[in-house]
């Protein structure tokens, strides 16, 4: 892209054998590649071979938040609640004996269904590029979010509680391995956190193909993995706020995208003043829910209640930060900005403060992972946001709108939305992250390849057919 030429060239500048490598030349070259790194101009972040196709109008208008036609594509790239747990006491802290809870879900199944989860929600387990979360919907379709949470966010608590409900013999919390985050110094309240979680459960749409719990429920997992891939690089407290942030990231998603949202004036679009619409809607919800609870209900389910009003704001304006971060539409600026401030540098020259925005990268990433997962989730992954996708096109063309890109079921074709998507968003995306993680370039760029590779094939096969 000519972003990612331009600090190119600087770089150049600064390097010791530059003759413009003086001081104050060297402190003028950074104030310019910071002026560069936080420019509003989103079309210098385009990659420039994005115009070769105008089947790209997609990614330009979700990945870029630009809107043009097919004709102009190559100029404008130009110019139940905690009474109801099952307690194990062992004489901890009221915090740590919320944490050893038994989830009610988990706890009302049957012997054979408990004895798969346990296998399936193991801290191990749960770390695996290819881990199903469609096992988990096959055992228990309706709570998918709140067992994969609960089974990551109260590791190794909620592993240790399914051994006890299993009645597993000889079984001690010191077996499990897990992020521990009820010792944290925030006094969590653990039961609160999961009976929060059940209420964003439930106020993801279930009709939704795609943007529903299970989707909240294989991010959750999948920003897991990336952590794990990381080696401890990330703080406690930095990585509890991530994952409660992937758990909401997509409440009360109504199906439709933003592009809708605008061009229907709809109550969200006017209520959020056309700006990363769904993202600020589901932010607002998560902290409503937690600050104020349900309306005429007593429950608690602000579980950082005892968070000094400071603190909880700093913790506040993190979450939010991190769900705004998934707003599609500045994808190719957040890409440019992890890879020129944080691609190639050793991890004692990431501070604390850039470790966070690579985490929100992360976030970013495993909301856009599905062309990046082994079979059978690619395929199925895609079809649910394809019909997802169709069903928009559909209401637009009965509003009388211009049917957005890749929603018209009768011109978008599943290979070449795939291969574009792969090449321009999904692989340049994750090869910045291997620059940062190398074990993304072990574990994740061949199964990307391999994919591309694979809708390549589809596509051979359909222009045969």
């Amino acid at each position: 892209s000519k972003f990612g030429d331009a600090v190119n060239f600087i770089d150049s500048l600064l390097k010791p054998e530059s003759p413009l490598a003086g001081p104050r030349e060297v402190e003028n070259l950074l104030l310019v590649k910071r002026c560069l790194i936080k420019g509003n101009d989103k079309s210098i972040h385009i990659p420039g071979n994005l115009n070769k196709n105008p089947g790209n109008r997609y990614i330009m208008k979700e990945f870029a938040g630009i809107s043009i036609s097919s004709d102009t594509l190559a100029s404008a790239t130009a110019s139940v609640s905690t009474r109801n747990f099952k307690a194990i006491s062992l004489g901890r802290s009221r915090h740590e004996d919320g944490a050893l809870n038994c989830l009610p879900e988990f706890a009302s199944l049957d012997v054979s269904q408990q004895t798969t989860l346990f296998e399936l929600l193991s801290f191990s387990n749960l770390r695996q590029w290819d881990f199903n979360i469609f096992d988990v919907t096959a055992i228990d379709e309706a709570n998918p979010l709140l067992l994969v949470a609960w089974a990551v966010i109260g590791s190794p608590y909620s592993q240790f509680a399914m051994a006890k409900q299993l009645e597993r013999k000889n079984v001690e919390l010191s077996h499990f391995e897990g992020y521990n985050f009820a010792d944290l110094d925030l006094e969590i309240e653990i039961g609160a956190l999961f009976d929060y979680l059940r209420v964003i459960q439930r106020d993801y749409k279930r009709d939704n193909p795609y943007h529903n719990a299970i989707h909240a429920a294989d991010v959750i997992q999948t920003l897991h993995s990336l952590i794990q891939m990381s080696d401890d690089r990330f703080e406690k407290e930095q990585i509890f706020l991530i994952l409660v942030a992937a758990a909401v990231h997509d409440v009360k998603h109504p199906g439709m995208n933003n592009t809708f949202q605008v061009n229907t004036f709809s109550n969200l679009a006017l209520s959020h003043n056309d700006a990363s619409v769904l993202e600020n809607e589901h932010s607002a919800h998560a902290f409503k829910l937690m600050v104020q609870g349900l309306p005429d209900k007593d429950d608690n389910l602000n579980f950082l209640c005892h968070v000094p009003a400071p603190k909880f704001a700093e913790m506040r304006k993190r979450i939010i930060e991190a769900v705004l971060h998934t707003d599609m539409s500045q994808h190719f600026s957040k890409v440019n900005d992890i890879k020129s401030r944080a691609g190639g540098k050793p991890w004692d020259k990431i501070d604390s403060k850039l470790r966070w925005d690579v985490l929100m990268y992360m976030l970013h990433l495993a909301d856009i992972s599905n062309p990046a997962k082994n079979s059978p989730m690619l395929e199925l992954w895609t079809d649910r946001c394809l019909d997802e996708f169709f069903a928009q096109g559909d209401q637009e063309r009965k509003l009388g709108l211009t049917i957005s890109p890749n929603c018209d079921r009768n011109e978008t074709k599943k290979p070449e939305s795939q291969i574009g998507f792969i090449n321009f968003v999904v692989k340049p995306s994750y090869v910045v992250l291997a620059e940062v993680i190398p074990a993304v370039g072990e574990h994740i760029l061949p199964v990307i390849e391999r994919n591309l590779l694979y809708w390549d094939g589809q596509k051979g096969r359909e222009e045969t057919a």
